[in-house]
Parts: C-alpha cells; sequence; structure tokens
C-alpha cells in the first residue's frame, strides 16, 4: 500500500550439551561446556588452557575483581573471563576463581574429548573460557538459567509484595552503581521474614542492557516459592534469600576507599616522608585532574542530566506531606496497580504522585519498566516522569502534574460542560500521533506503549494531550520488527494478531490509535463486548461504504466541524484497524497525513473486525 511518503538464516551450532557441576551443592552453581563444531581434537589444548588461566591469580586485586585474559597464539584462541561478586574479598575471590577453574578443567577438557569450550555460574563468581573476545558477548537466553530451593515452610508465598520490592531496590542499585547492588526488606506485616536480595551484572554490559537482564532474570525467579532462589543468565546474577548472605558492607557499599589498598600494594618500601611527598603529589595530581573534571561537568552537566536521570529524587516522607498523607480529597484518580494523588512540593510545585501496590509480581515488573522507558524519553506529548521513591513503605513515582482530566472523563460523559471543539479534538489527534511516532522513531530503540486509550490520554490546561501510564510498554531494538509476548492491553482497543497470537509490532499501537480517533470524532466509545451493527467500528465502516462518513461525526458538535478535516480522520482510523498489518500506516505516515492539507491516501480495503482469512491464511477456518 502506497501513502503520502515513501527469511534471515538463524546461525545455529549442531549440538551443545549442558552438564550440570556442583561447588558443595547443584543448586548453587551452573556449569556449561559448549564443544566446537567440526573441530579435531587438539592435543596441546589442556596445556592452552593452563596457559590462558595462569596469569589470571596475579591481576585479581582489590580494586578488580574481574579479570580478562587471552592465548591468541593458538588454532583456535582462547579468551578467559572472571567476574567475582563485588562484595567478596581479594582471597575469597582467588578461591572461587581456583575452584571454577579445577571444574571447568575436570569436567569440560577431560582426556581424549572433542574441544571445547565452557562457562561456570557460581554463587561467588562467573568464569568463562571461548574462541571469541568476552567484549563481543551479547545476551544469550539458552545459557539462562533460574535455580529455586525447595520449600522448607518458610512461608515465602506470604511475603511475595517484600520480595518484590527487594528487587526493585536491588536491580535500581545495581544500575545506579555500575553493576552490584544489594538490598534487605523487612516485612511492613511483621510476620513475615526478612528478604535479602543481591544483584549482579558483567562489567561487559552497559547500563540498559543490565537492567533489562535483571528484569528479566527477576521475571525468572517469580513462580519460585522456597526459601531461597536465584537467576545465573548471561549478563547478571540474582539471588534472594531468607538467610543473610552478604556482609553489612555490601549493602550500605561506599563508593571507594582504597587508601590502605594503595598504601600496601603500591608504597610497601616507602619512608614516612617519602610517602608524605607521594602524597603532596598526588593530591596536586588530583587537584589539576578535579579542576579539569569540574569544567568538563559544567560545559556537559545538562546533557548527562537528561540522559541519566535520577529514580531517588524525593523522599518518601516529603512525598507523604505532600498528599496530605495521601488524603482522598487529593486524589486524582484509580487505576488497576494503585491510585494517584495530588502533591504541593516544599517549593511549590504541583505534581502527580502516583502511589503503587505490588497486588501481583506483574505490578512489580511494570513498576520497573515504567521507570525504565519513560525517564529516557522527552516529548511533549509524553508526561514527564520527574522521579520516584522506593525506600518507604510504598514505592511512589512522581510526574508533571497535567491540570485537566483524562480524555474520556471530557469525551464521553454526557451532559458535560464543556464540549470538546473540532478544532480541540483535530488538534488532540495530531498531538497523540506525534507523540506516538517518538516512541516508534524518535529514539534508539522501539517503544510499544501497548495501552492507548481515552484515559491514558492526559489534557493540559491548554487542552493538548499527554500519553500516560507506560507500565505495560515495551522496547524494542530498532532491527526488529516483531517480537511475541503476553496478552496485555485493554479489550477493544487490542490488535487482532497481538490478542490471537500475541504477535506485538508497532502496528499494535497503530490500530489502538485508530480506534482512539475514531472514538474521538464520533463521541462514542468503542465497547468490546458489543458486536454487530451496535458497534462504532462498524457503524463508522458502513458509513463509509455508503458513502456517508460525515454521519459518524458526534452530533454535539451540531455540523461545526471542518468536513474535510473529519473525512480524513475517519478515513485514517479505518486504514488503522484493517486485520492485515500490512495494509495499516506507520505512525509517520499518519503524521504526515493529517498535517498535510492535500495529501491523498489509499482507501481501507478490510472491515475493521476479525477475518479468519486474514489472521490464519494457512489454517482452516474454525468454527
Amino acid at each position: 500500500m502506497q501513502f503520502c511518503t515513501p527469511i534471515s538464516q538463524f546461525l545455529f551450532w549442531v549440538s551443545f550439551f549442558i552438564l550440570l557441576s556442583t561447588l558443595g551443592s547443584s543448586s548453587k552453581s551452573l556449569l556449561t561446556c559448549q564443544p566446537l563444531d567440526q573441530q579435531p581434537v587438539n592435543p596441546s589444548r589442556h596445556v592452552d588452557f593452563l596457559r590462558a588461566m595462569y596469569s589470571m591469580n596475579d591481576f585479581i586485586t582489590q580494586h578488580k575483581l574481574w579479570v580478562d585474559s587471552s592465548i591468541k597464539d593458538v588454532s583456535p584462541p582462547i579468551y578467559v573471563f572472571l567476574q567475582c561478586r563485588e562484595d567478596l574479598s581479594v582471597s575469597d575471590c582467588r578461591h572461587c576463581f581456583n575452584e571454577s577453574k579445577s571444574e571447568l578443567e575436570r569436567t569440560c577438557l577431560s582426556s581424549g574429548s572433542s574441544p571445547n569450550f565452557g562457562r561456570i555460574h557460581t554463587d561467588s563468581c562467573f568464569l568463562r573460557f571461548d574462541n571469541h573476545d568476552f567484549s563481543e558477548e551479547f545476551v544469550d537466553s539458552r545459557y539462562d538459567r533460574a535455580k529455586c530451593e525447595e520449600e522448607t515452610g518458610s512461608g515465602i508465598g506470604e511475603f511475595w509484595k517484600d520480595l518484590d520490592e527487594a528487587f526493585v531496590n536491588v536491580t535500581l542499585k545495581a544500575v545506579k552503581n555500575g553493576g552490584f547492588g544489594a538490598a534487605s526488606v523487612i516485612s511492613a506485616g511483621g510476620g513475615n521474614p526478612v528478604v535479602y536480595a543481591l544483584a549482579q551484572c558483567w562489567q561487559t554490559l552497559d547500563e540498559n542492557s543490565c537492567r533489562e537482564c535483571l528484569v528479566n532474570a527477576r521475571s525468572s525467579l517469580r513462580f519460585c516459592d522456597g526459601h531461597e532462589a536465584r537467576a545465573f543468565f548471561t549478563g547478571c546474577y540474582l539471588k534472594y534469600s531468607t538467610q543473610k548472605f552478604f556482609d553489612d558492607s555490601a549493602e550500605h557499599k561506599p563508593d571507594d576507599d582504597q587508601r590502605s589498598f594503595i598504601r600496601s600494594s603500591f608504597l610497601p618500601d616507602l619512608s614516612d616522608q617519602d610517602v608524605m611527598n607521594v602524597a603532596i603529589g598526588v593530591v596536586s595530581l588530583s587537584i589539576l585532574a578535579s579542576l579539569g573534571a569540574f569544567i568538563s561537568y559544567r560545559r556537559f552537566s545538562r546533557k548527562r542530566k537528561a540522559q541519566i536521570p535520577s529514580c531517588s529524587t524525593f523522599k518518601y516522607e516529603m512525598l507523604e506531606k505532600a498528599t496530605e498523607s495521601f488524603h482522598d480529597s487529593m486524589k486524582l484518580g484509580q487505576g488497576g496497580a494503585g491510585s494517584v494523588y495530588k502533591g504541593i512540593l516544599p517549593d511549590g510545585r504541583t505534581v502527580a504522585v502516583k502511589k503503587l501496590f505490588f497486588n501481583t509480581r506483574e505490578w512489580a515488573d511494570q513498576f520497573f519498566n515504567e521507570v525504565n522507558l519513560i525517564s529516557g524519553v522527552q516529548h511533549k506529548s509524553l508526561v514527564r516522569l520527574l522521579g520516584c521513591s522506593i525506600e518507604g513503605p510504598k514505592s511512589l513515582l512522581v510526574y508533571e502534574y497535567v491540570h485537566n482530566r483524562s480524555l474520556d472523563q471530557i469525551l464521553f460523559v454526557k451532559n458535560t460542560v464543556h464540549i470538546l471543539s473540532w478544532k480541540q479534538r483535530y488538534n488532540i489527534i495530531i498531538g497523540i500521533s506525534e507523540g506516538l511516532e517518538y516512541l516508534h522513531r524518535g529514539s534508539e530503540v522501539k517503544i510499544i506503549h501497548r495501552d492507548i486509550k481515552t484515559s491514558n490520554i492526559l489534557l493540559d490546561q491548554n487542552l493538548s494531550p499527554k500519553i500516560a501510564d507506560f507500565g505495560l510498554a515495551r522496547s524494542m531494538g530498532s532491527d526488529k520488527t516483531q517480537t511475541n509476548t503476553g496478552i496485555a492491553g485493554t479489550l477493544g482497543y487490542l490488535a487482532p494478531e497481538y490478542l490471537i497470537k500475541g504477535q506485538l509490532t508497532e502496528k499494535a499501537d497503530v490500530y489502538s490509535f485508530g480506534v482512539l480517533i475514531i472514538e474521538i470524532a464520533t463521541g462514542k466509545k468503542n465497547n468490546a463486548f458489543t458486536q454487530g451493527t451496535s458497534s462504532v467500528l462498524y457503524s463508522v465502516w458502513e458509513h463509509y461504504k455508503s458513502d456517508t462518513l460525515d454521519g459518524s461525526v458526534d452530533p454535539r458538535l451540531k455540523g461545526k466541524f471542518t468536513e474535510e478535516e473529519a473525512l480524513k480522520v475517519l478515513g485514517i482510523g479505518l486504514l488503522c484497524v484493517q486485520s492485515s498489518v500490512e495494509l495499516r500506516p506507520s505512525m509517520s505516515e499518519i503524521v504526515f497525513m493529517l498535517k498535510n492539507k492535500d495529501c491523498e491516501f489509499d482507501s481501507p480495503k478490510q472491515p475493521p473486525f476479525l477475518s479468519a482469512s486474514v489472521l490464519m491464511p494457512d489454517e482452516e477456518p474454525r468454527v
């Protein structure tokens, strides 16, 4: 279909096998050996392995508990990577390395076997040797494993709220602190055990990859019902337990304290006067470096502030006071996962405070997902996240305050004092389309909202729209066109291919947008449980076939609308709600069509209801 603007092959290994080994207990480690495809047995492979491992021990220091090494003059080359848990001592790190090395040697390099590569993940460290540079490693779900301890009657199922809070806290800490975080949560009810959690990402992961890995690891543990569980993922490690397994220093880890290490490691034979002279020189250099850093900071502070938003800006006590202890008189609305309150901050700013209740673990995922996605986007048609609070008894999100109500509260309320004019409706439609186009195309990753509907469109004091509620949103790489996921959203707005097959693309948002703009133009809500001729979408389609499309426009406008714009909106709406994904326009095309007066576009080819022949062309129609 033309608008106004202009099987990849899968690589796979023939075979690989997974051997589970132990460092004390099979539930506390994961070992994988991976054979090389079509490689002859190399008699010196064992020696090459030992050569690569030999120098690793010397590099393990107090400030570097991750080490990499390589032997490149052999075929195939060997690369080694070690990362210890950041709260371990040097001796504990070395002990874990030696134990893991022996286990890999014994299991993956047994006499007479084909040349293997391997990795071992334990509670204390991760060690891997392979034939490619670890810096080129990508997260690989084939090696992701979650291990649950057997139920011991600890009542873990009764304190999942505390567990979710611990997971969220520890994930945020890990992302903020360069890949490591530990946390403990004491049950607010008092009857449940304390839950402890620890998270760590590999040094090769950036901030976004670390966050995504830990979120996936957390999801893998949601079905564990024992007193302890751990996720060994490619890229990260996550563990919870009702027994404390880390020191207090891990939970309250300082940024840096290496003075004793510097003295013992680099100045072992110097006199006190020599140490003083060196210290003066170091201080002088530090002052110069700090001055340079300060100048750079002043130059780029605004840019950094926009790129790395803080999620601990607000203290719980301050927000509690700002909302008058979340009094009903300050309540703006109620959603499935929590309530939204108006708040007045000490500096006079008015904000919207969303108080979340983790009644299910899915809602805990939604909280972190919303923080992750919306904190990285800025657009006039998207509600702005100002920060959050995770330290109090409830997790809170703080948004800019949008003065007017949500679109549904104005559009569908009978006998409302203020009826939106056609000009206001058209501007709202354009604003929503621009916001969705930005989500789909405006950043490095594609963001699919998944819940576009009138109640998630807020209107500011100028009646300009702002898309809200990103709890169900999903990000997708710009090189990907589709992903399969669980069904989420609101009936009546769900695209048929997503509702039936779970196939999620940006065109699912396009479908929802089509329903939305038809509702705006007609002033009628699309009831998901309405069938046949009484459906709003069906009614508009019938008007379209009869060439009486202007008869669908909201009668409350009493004919005061621009016919050309109304026909364009309803025509685009019908294009968006076609069953076939390929026939729907992109949001970029929609924005162009809406904003260009003389733009012509194709007519809709399918009615806005499910077509089995379109959805399942290779299957027999089902009765």
